[in-house]
């Protein structure tokens, strides 16, 4: 056979053999207050394999993302939302339950652009969803010169190079959600990159927030 056939069919072959080894994205499925057994139950995440699993006196433990790609649904039927895929995300338990959530909702880091447009798809899910800022903050502008005043925020160190959003369903979830600039950030060539960080925890302030109202209508 001609060499250059058999160049052009292991090349097919490899293209064939990569693509089936390569499996579709891992579905995390988790929300705050579910047990360890429903996580396990609900997503196509290894999650026992992945998880320092909750056994403990007191029910605490882990479960780590390590490697792509998972995609984590935050599966509350009204307040839920899906991230894209990530290579690192970690959960903790308490009492066998989901305590917390910690990810960065991609794969590597971005350009400012690429990292707008995720922005955008989550602040977009986020709305949706019935969260709404925390007293002191404010959802992302994302106007061209809200996208411009936001890079040139985070490029410059303010807030250590961070801008956030504090997030919340009242009396039942908060969330930190966070843009800021990982790499490169005074480069004047283009070669800044960004990561979002998304975490999630119960709303503990809640009767903080009803104790300041109570006070404000004295």
């Amino acid at each position: 056979m001609n060499s250059r056939y058999i160049a052009i069919a292991a090349l097919l072959g490899f293209v064939a053999w990569s693509y089936i080894r390569i499996p579709a994205s891992a579905i995390l499925s988790v929300r705050i207050g579910q047990t360890f057994d429903e996580v396990v139950r609900s997503s196509t995440f290894p999650v026992i394999a992945s998880s320092n699993i909750p056994n403990h006196p007191n029910g605490s433990g882990a479960t780590w993302v390590q490697e792509p790609a998972v995609v984590i649904k935050f599966n509350d039927p009204i307040h839920g939302f899906t991230l894209p895929a990530t290579t690192f995300a970690a959960i903790g338990y308490m009492d066998q339950k989901v305590d917390d959530i910690s990810t960065s909702p991609m794969l590597k880091k971005v350009t400012f652009d690429q990292a707008m447009t995720t922005l955008e798809i989550l602040q977009h899910q986020f709305q949706a969803g019935g969260w709404q800022p925390e007293l002191n903050t404010q959802w992302f502008d994302l106007t061209s010169q809200g996208r411009k005043q936001l890079r040139e925020h985070v490029r410059n160190g303010s807030n250590n190079f961070m801008k956030t959003a504090m997030l919340v369903v009242p009396e039942k979830y908060e969330m930190t959600f966070r843009l800021w600039c990982a790499d490169s950030c005074d480069s004047t060539i283009g070669l800044d990159r960004y990561l979002i960080d998304i975490g999630i925890s119960a709303d503990i302030k809640s009767e903080i927030r009803k104790r300041n109202a109570f006070e404000s209508r004295k």
